[in-house]
C-alpha cells in the first residue's frame, strides 16, 4: 500500500518536523482517501464484505483508491441489524422447543450457557459494524503519522513478506471457516435424528454468521496494531543507527524491519496535495530534509542529518506514533472490551461443555474433538488481540532502553546530551499501551487474569450442575 497526505506534515526546512495532532483542523476537516494493496487491500475487502470496513473501492494499477462510502454504510447496519435479529429470534425458538428437543440446550444450566454465547457474539459484532465508518475515519486520518515514519527513516519493502501476511490471513480464515462448518453441520446431524434439521438451520445461521463478523473485528485490530509495532521498530532500528554514528555501539547491525503493514498512500481530497508522495521512496520533492535515513547504493541505511538532529526528529516521530496508539485505542475502545468480555466468557462456556461431555461419558468423539478445538480457538483469539500489543509495548522498552544508554554513554558537552534529555521526559510523559476505555492494558499479564478467572468460574459451574443433579 502507498500513502500521500503524509508529506503535509513533515515540512522541515530547517524547523523540526510537526508532529501530526489530533486538534489539527487542516487535519481532520479534509476528506481523505487511500490507495491500498497487498495485505492491506485484502484485509479491508474482508471487512468491508462483513460491514467492519465500509469503504468503496476504485481499481488502479498499483491498488485500490478507498474512501468512506455512505452505501457501504448502510449496506453494514443493515446486514448486522438482519443478522442480529435472525439470530435473537432464533435463539428464541430454541429456548421455546425445550431441553427435551433441543441438540444444543439439554439442560437449563445449558440453556443459560448458550444464551450467553450467542448473546456475547450479538453483542461483539454489533459493537464493531455499528462503530466501524468512525474507526475507518480515524484510521484515514492517523495515517498522517505512519508516512512521516516511513517517509524519514526510509521504508523498506519486501514482497515476500507481504506474500507471507496474505498467506498467514488466509490460513486463519481457512481454519476459522473448516472449524464454523463442521461445528453447523454436526448439530444439524445431530438435529436430523429427531427432523429438526432445517429448524437448527434457520435458527443458527446468523449466529454463525455474526462469528465471522467478530473474527474479521479481531483480525482488523491486530493487523493495526502491527502496523504501529513495526514503526516503532523502525524508529528504534534508526535511534540505535544514530549511535553507531556517533561511536556507541548499543546493538549489532541488522537487516532492517519491512514496513509491509499500512504502508499506504493517504491523501487529503484538496489542491494542497495535487503531488502523491509514496511511503516507498526515501524524500519527498522540495522538503529533503525531512528524511532521516537514505539508503546508499549498496542498500545499507545511512544517516543523512548531523546525530542530534537526528535525535531531536525521532523524538517527534515517536510522540506521533504514541498519539496512533492513543487513537487507535480511542478507534477500537468499546469492540476490544466487548471481545475480552466475550473471550473470557466463550472460555468458560466451551470448556464447561467439554467437561460436562467428559462427565456424562456419551462416547461423542466428533463432539469432544470440535469442543476442544473451540478451546483452542478462543485462546488464539485472545492471543491475536493481545499479543500484537504486547509487542508494541516491548518496542516501546526499548526505546527506553536505547535513549538511557545513549545518555550514559554520550560525552557531557554540546547539544546532544540536551536532546537526549528532551526525549527521556517525552518517553516519561507518553507511555507505549492499549488501554480500552481505561478498564485495562492490553498486555500478557491480562493472558494470566483471564485465564485465573476460567478457571475460577468453571469450578462454580460445574459445582452447580453436580448440585443440580
Amino acid at each position: 500500500m502507498k500513502c500521500c497526505n503524509g508529506a503535509e506534515s513533515a515540512k522541515v526546512d530547517g524547523d523540526p518536523a510537526p508532529v501530526p495532532s489530533e486538534s489539527d483542523p487542516g487535519t481532520d476537516s479534509r476528506p481523505m482517501h487511500c490507495v491500498v494493496g497487498g495485505a492491506h487491500a485484502f484485509i479491508l475487502r474482508i471487512s468491508s464484505f462483513f460491514g467492519l470496513a465500509p469503504l468503496r473501492f476504485e481499481s488502479r494499477s498499483n491498488g485500490f483508491t478507498v474512501g468512506i462510502s455512505n452505501a457501504m454504510c448502510i449496506y453494514s447496519y443493515i446486514l448486522v441489524t438482519v443478522l442480529v435479529i435472525c439470530t435473537i429470534f432464533g435463539l428464541v425458538a430454541e429456548i421455546n422447543v425445550g431441553v427435551d428437543l433441543s441438540v444444543r440446550m439439554s439442560s437449563r444450566m445449558s440453556q443459560f450457557v448458550s444464551t450467553c454465547d450467542v448473546l456475547v457474539v450479538v453483542i461483539t459484532a454489533g459493537a464493531g459494524v455499528y462503530g466501524a465508518p468512525k474507526r475507518m475515519r480515524n484510521m484515514l486520518k492517523f495515517m498522517e503519522s505512519i508516512a512521516s515514519v516511513d517517509t524519514s527513516i526510509g521504508a523498506h519493502y519486501s514482497l515476500a513478506t507481504e506474500r507471507k501476511l496474505c498467506a498467514i490471513l488466509v490460513a486463519i480464515l481457512l481454519f476459522f471457516s473448516v472449524l464454523i462448518t463442521d461445528d453447523f453441520c454436526f448439530y444439524a446431524l445431530q438435529a436430523k435424528k429427531i427432523d429438526r434439521q432445517w429448524d437448527i438451520v434457520t435458527n443458527y445461521i446468523g449466529f454463525y454468521l455474526l462469528w465471522y463478523v467478530v473474527m474479521i473485528l479481531e483480525l482488523q485490530f491486530a493487523f493495526t496494531a502491527l502496523s504501529v509495532r513495526a514503526r516503532f521498530q523502525a524508529v528504534n532500528d534508526a535511534l540505535a543507527l544514530t549511535a553507531r554514528h556517533i561511536s556507541v555501539p548499543l546493538e549489532k547491525a541488522k537487516e532492517p524491519t519491512p514496513l509491509n503493514i499500512f504502508a499506504i498512500r493517504v491523501a487529503a481530497e484538496s489542491r494542497r496535495c495535487a503531488n502523491n508522495v509514496s511511503l516507498l521512496v526515501d524524500s519527498m520533492p522540495g522538503k529533503e530534509h525531512a528524511v532521516i535515513i537514505r539508503n546508499a547504493v549498496s542498500g545499507e541505511p545511512k544517516l543523512i542529518v548531523p546525530p542530534c538532529e537526528a535525535i531531536r526528529r525521532l523524538a517527534c516521530l515517536h510522540g506521533a506514533l504514541c498519539n496512533v496508539v492513543h487513537r487507535i485505542g480511542n478507534s477500537y475502545g468499546l469492540p476490544l472490551i466487548v471481545i475480552l468480555i466475550s473471550t473470557l466468557l466463550h472460555l468458560i462456556v466451551t470448556p464447561y461443555f467439554l467437561i460436562m461431555e467428559i462427565m456424562v461419558s456419551s462416547h461423542r468423539i466428533h463432539f469432544l474433538v470440535l469442543q476442544f478445538l473451540w478451546c483452542v480457538t478462543h485462546v488464539l483469539r485472545m492471543f491475536v488481540v493481545v499479543e500484537p500489543c504486547h509487542y508494541t509495548i516491548n518496542a516501546g522498552k526499548r526505546t527506553e532502553a536505547l535513549v538511557c544508554r545513549l545518555m550514559t554513554s554520550t560525552p557531557s558537552t554540546g547539544m546532544l546530551p540536551s536532546r537526549l534529555e528532551l526525549f527521556s521526559r517525552q518517553l516519561m510523559l507518553q507511555s507505549v499501551s492499549y488501554t480500552p476505555l481505561g478498564m485495562c492494558t492490553l498486555d500478557r499479564p491480562l493472558v494470566a487474569s483471564v485465564l485465573g478467572a476460567v478457571t475460577t468460574y468453571l469450578v462454580i459451574l460445574i459445582q452447580f450442575q453436580r448440585y443440580g443433579e
